[in-house]
């Protein structure tokens, strides 16, 4: 890969450090990240674009590399790399308010992306998971104990959704990332091969989940935001409703039915479970405060 590097680039690392999906080098105490890119040259042209923008506004996002053959990307053995050139601390960690800002710093960009209703793409995954499990005969016991559980939120999630009237106004698109919580550092938030396009609330909402589950969650700050950060009634919803989404237990499934992961991943949900439910009626009393929003009544009937 050096001589790649050497040939495309015209940079000549010393070493090459292995990470995820490609490498880590350093040249002229500027760092750069050599990785693969799997997705379509159209939207690799999109993600450049946004990257550049958010860099001259002074969001010092991580910035792709022309090679000297004029594109952003070298293609290596049919496997197509690209390069970019790190402009931040990358462990550094990131607030809400440093997630907020990023995701409405290009608000008027005109992102070339349809979105699909979350309750559609929800149904279909529901579907998906459920023919899974029935196929299954003994195996993953805890998980075919558990799955009625989160399939039951996940149908209340696909409800809560389809009952947003958005006023004739679609709801707004952000820059957002693929799994924001899992890792909180501006390593995560700065580096566009994370970055994806969806409603405003996405990367919020699995902030919250995340962190509760896995790190800690800060729940003043998820007050503030949600007391005083002028989010419309259609967004707060949006966000009770992904909230209500269980995306980490299916991330965990996916997880171990193609990945052989032992199913004790799970205890860490399982035992919190009862908590969350509790942060979900903790959530739900401060959009209440705002704006009349539906009920979820075995959730408030819980307390």
């Amino acid at each position: 890969m050096k001589k790649i590097i050497n040939n495309y680039y015209k940079l000549f690392p010393t070493e090459l450090y292995v990470i995820d999906n490609g490498f880590r080098f350093f040249v002229n105490d500027y760092e750069y990240l050599f990785l693969k890119y799997e997705d379509e040259i159209e939207h690799l042209n999109i993600l450049v674009d946004i990257s550049n923008k958010l860099y001259n506004k002074k969001i010092y996002v991580n910035t792709f590399v022309m090679s000297i053959n004029g594109e952003f990307y070298v293609s290596v053995e049919d496997i197509n790399y690209v390069l970019l050139q790190v402009n931040c601390n990358l462990k550094d960690e990131y607030s809400v308010k440093d997630l907020l800002k990023f995701n409405f710093s290009l608000v008027n960009y005109d992102y070339p992306v349809n979105v699909s209703p979350w309750y559609e793409i929800w149904s279909k995954k529901v579907d998906i998971f459920e023919e899974t499990i029935s196929d299954l005969n003994k195996e993953f016991p805890v998980l075919q104990e558990i799955f009625p559980y989160y399939i039951g939120l996940a149908e209340n999630a696909i409800s809560y959704c389809t009952d947003i009237d958005f006023n004739n106004n679609d709801p707004t698109i952000a820059i957002s990332h693929k799994r924001v919580g899992m890792d909180n550092s501006f390593g995560y938030l700065y580096n566009p091969m994370t970055f994806t396009f969806d409603y405003d609330v996405r990367d919020l909402s699995e902030y919250i989940k995340f962190n509760f589950f896995y790190h800690s969650l800060n729940f003043s700050e998820i007050e503030d935001v949600i007391l005083n950060g002028k989010l419309s009634k259609s967004s707060l919803m949006m966000l009770f409703a992904r909230l209500l989404y269980p995306s980490y237990f299916f991330d965990l499934c996916e997880k171990i039915l193609s990945e052989d992961l032992s199913e004790d991943v799970l205890i860490t949900i399982i035992n919190k479970s009862s908590d969350y439910e509790d942060l979900l009626n903790d959530i739900y009393i401060l959009i209440s405060k705002i704006y009349d929003v539906p009920k979820i009544k075995w959730l408030i009937n819980k307390n």
